[in-house]
């Protein structure tokens, strides 16, 4: 088997900042197809008015989306990011209590996303 050409190439730090940013969107999208439902955890976390904080928070991963996606201010996307992901895991530890495995539910995923984001967004690239 060949190689890719080179302009087919894209390095492993662009490709784990693109998904991490486009991983985001159904998340998105599922907040906003049921506000009331995503309402009612934000309420049982202690994030009121919980509408707002369902709105705000689908705004901030866009915004988070869109710099991991597209390179544009990546760092910013990322740091956006890992706060999306950090504030979700205190809201699962203060509505589920504090687990560290997802089938109870814990926070475990949300922490390693947020560190992938962050690495993703402030890993210097490699010169070729």
């Amino acid at each position: 088997m060949g190689e890719l050409p080179p302009e087919l190439m894209v390095d492993a730090r662009t490709a784990v900042r693109v998904v991490c940013g486009l991983f985001f969107l159904p998340h998105t999208v599922a907040k906003l197809r049921d506000i009331e439902r995503a309402s009612g955890f934000f309420d049982q976390a202690g994030l009121r008015p919980a509408r707002l904080f369902v709105v705000l928070t689908a705004l901030l991963e866009v915004t988070a989306a869109f710099g991991l996606v597209s390179g544009l201010y990546p760092r910013i996307g990322a740091t956006i990011a890992a706060g999306i992901l950090l504030v979700a895991a205190c809201a699962i530890a203060r509505v589920h209590a504090l687990k560290w495995r997802w089938q109870h539910p814990g926070i475990e995923y949300m922490l390693f996303w947020a560190i992938i984001c962050l690495c993703a967004g402030f890993l210097p690239e490699i010169p070729h």
